[in-house]
């Protein structure tokens, strides 16, 4: 009877250590991962923001080519502060659309003062050819102001909203992510459920739990430490691959972000579980030598 207990012990601390491993697994991608915040970081870095501004200074320059009007009329219409606020606010944005929050991808840039400097710059070219300033000049107007805070947009967001909605990916994504909260309880209702179980299967020594609890958490701890530890050492970050540009900074920096906060995560986790087998440790120590003190007398 006592190896069936032990068995069964076993088998619930495996079953135990499964449902954690899912559950520091769905937090990462719900607290970290998929939170604006972490990525807010880059949002305060010169570094990132001049390879940006320098990317889409050349986009507007090619616009400004294409449309045969001066690239200083685009590219001054373009302030850091700007690039920096619509960054955050796409990111934002992006992820709530990912994790199903809302409908639809729908932000754009405000090209207010890009228009407003191609307009002046078509009036003073209309009034130094003697042309009015008829519907054809105002509707061109719109026409680059519109590609160039599309060129924007489109170098602002890694990942394309527009790319996603044509393979059909999008609510693919939003199916999945949108069901994170709710995936999260049902992983807290099930270890909570375990924890009862071993409870109720340690009936003459209840804070046993405590040490069954800490060891399934050690162990799911360990194993997704593990590889986190490897693909750090491995220096994938550093072997991105790609052309120095804003793109391969954000990447590098994201990918040695999360794996710093991944395995932090897990070695918190493990901590608690080493804490746990601990406090049951010193909770037996004293109940040993409570009963030999009893004994001796």
């Amino acid at each position: 009877m006592a190896i069936a207990k032990d068995i069964l012990r076993i088998l619930l601390a495996f079953l135990l250590g499964m449902v954690l491993i899912a559950f520091q697994t769905i937090l990462f991608l719900d607290a970290i991962l998929l939170n604006p915040i972490s990525y807010y970081e880059y949002a305060n870095t010169p570094a990132y923001y001049d390879k940006l501004k320098e990317q889409i200074d050349f986009g507007l320059e090619e616009v400004a080519r294409y449309t045969n009007i001066p690239g200083e009329v685009l590219t001054g219409a373009v302030t850091d502060l700007e690039i920096k606020d619509y960054t955050q606010t796409a990111v934002k944005e992006m992820i709530a659309y990912l994790r199903g929050n809302s409908q639809d991808y729908s932000l754009k840039y405000d090209t207010t003062k890009l228009k407003t400097n191609i307009e002046s710059y078509a009036k003073d070219y209309a009034a130094q050819k003697n042309q009015p300033y008829n519907e054809t000049l105002t509707a061109e107007v719109e026409r680059i102001s519109s590609l160039s805070g599309t060129r924007i947009e489109n170098y602002t967001m890694i990942i394309d909203p527009a790319l996603l909605k044509q393979v059909g990916a999008d609510k693919k994504i939003q199916q999945v992510l949108s069901k994170i909260r709710l995936a999260e309880l049902g992983l807290i209702v099930a270890a909570l459920v375990l924890v009862l179980l071993l409870w109720l299967t340690n009936k003459n020594h209840r804070m046993r739990t405590l040490w069954w609890s800490g060891s399934a958490l050690l162990v799911s701890s360990i194993v997704l430490l593990i590889p986190g530890i490897v693909v750090a050492f491995m220096n994938v970050a550093g072997r991105v691959g790609l052309k120095d540009s804003y793109v391969t900074w954000v990447l590098e920096r994201t990918i040695d972000s999360m794996l710093t906060k991944w395995n932090l995560m897990q070695a918190l986790f493990l901590i608690i579980g080493i804490l746990l087998m601990v406090g049951y440790l010193l909770y037996r120590r004293k109940q040993i030598i409570k009963s030999t003190s009893q004994s001796k007398k």
